[in-house]
């Protein structure tokens, strides 16, 4: 699947419950989408090596919310979303 998010145009992975809890840790660089189903979750960057690009996305894919995180890190979202895309920087 292709994002277009901001200015770029990113291949990105659609995970599923195992992969939501796994994401980036210890892992080589790639880009994910998760569902979070319109809710607000907790999002960590423990064990991921480099810091990433957070983008929540509403149902049309538009980004309602951005945040870099930094490894071993965490972000408490401020705005609900149904998407979170995962970026290394």
């Amino acid at each position: 699947m292709q994002l277009r998010i901001d200015e770029g145009l990113y291949p990105v992975e659609k995970v599923g419950f195992l992969g939501k809890i796994i994401g980036l840790m210890f892992s080589r660089k790639r880009n994910l989408i998760f569902e979070l189903n319109n809710r607000k979750e907790i999002v960590h960057s423990f064990f991921v090596f480099y810091p990433i690009r957070l983008y929540f996305l509403d149902e049309r894919f538009n980004v309602v919310e951005k945040r870099i995180l930094k490894p071993f890190w965490f972000y408490f979202p401020k705005t609900k979303a149904k998407y979170l895309v995962e970026i290394p920087v």
